[in-house]
């Protein structure tokens, strides 16, 4: 394993508060942001990418509306429990990780 070293960055608290949700929301973490830069800064010599949260133009309800439209169409419906999930992930209040976990612990 290769050897690591420590990092250490000064930056305002709420930058710092209001990058680690966004990167929640994603599923990352600050550490894992910071390895993914600096490794991607090294490979393309610059800086390549963007990652962002994509904000649809559908409402937390509609989105969960389409999910359960298709799923009708295919045969399967959604639970209450389901729909509370979607609504969450919809809304940020948890992150995909999460709901994944949830999914999982019912199959």
């Amino acid at each position: 394993m290769e050897k690591m070293t420590l990092v250490q960055a000064r930056t305002p608290e709420k930058v710092k508060a209001d990058a680690a949700d966004i990167l929640s929301r994603l599923g990352l973490n600050l550490s894992t942001y910071i390895n993914m830069s600096l490794n991607q800064l090294v490979i393309q010599e610059g800086i390549p990418f963007e990652v962002k949260l994509k904000h649809s133009p559908y409402t937390a309800k509609e989105a969960v509306s389409e999910v359960e439209a298709t799923m009708k169409m295919e045969g399967m419906q959604l639970t209450p429990d389901d729909i509370k999930l979607l609504e969450e992930y919809r809304s940020g209040m948890i992150s995909g990780e999460v709901a994944r976990k949830q999914i999982l612990r019912e199959v």
